[in-house]
């Protein structure tokens, strides 16, 4: 059965994920979530399906087009979560420093440690996720 992907199970996600690993030692609050219709724009051309989300200045951002599934829309969520989690001002100066020594985008992707972190969280809670919400996330 295919669920459509809306707002509402993106919410669903990211309450699971406060709920299951708590606020960021980073901020003073939990992240704030923005949700677009639309395919986000990914200068990694590894990413078929285009940006599925991103995090930054507290905010998290969800590109519904770009999640082909229920089950892959809780991986990003969960993957964007890790970001929030994380000290955004040492990503950035370690991402400087990968720039600075000639790294492509694509490289910078998969061989930062704060975005190995995410992906390793993506892979491991992204189907837990799933699965504890899946009566939820196919409820019409």
């Amino acid at each position: 059965m295919k669920a459509t992907i809306d707002r509402q199970k993106v919410l669903l996600i990211l309450d699971w994920c406060i709920t299951k690993f708590g606020i960021s030692r980073f901020h003073d609050d939990y992240p704030e979530l923005r949700v677009y219709k639309s395919k986000g724009m990914s200068g990694n051309k590894n990413k078929k399906s285009g940006l599925c989300g991103t995090y930054g200045g507290g905010v998290i951002t969800i590109y519904l087009g770009s999640n082909r599934s229920v089950r892959e829309l809780c991986e990003t969520v969960v993957h964007e979560y890790k970001h929030y989690l994380l000290n955004h001002d040492e990503y950035e100066k370690i991402e400087k420093k990968m720039q600075m020594s000639g790294l492509t985008d694509s490289d910078l992707y998969t061989k930062h440690p704060h975005e190995k972190g995410a992906i390793r969280m993506e892979k491991k809670w992204g189907e837990i996720c799933f699965n504890e919400l899946r009566n939820k996330l196919y409820k019409r």
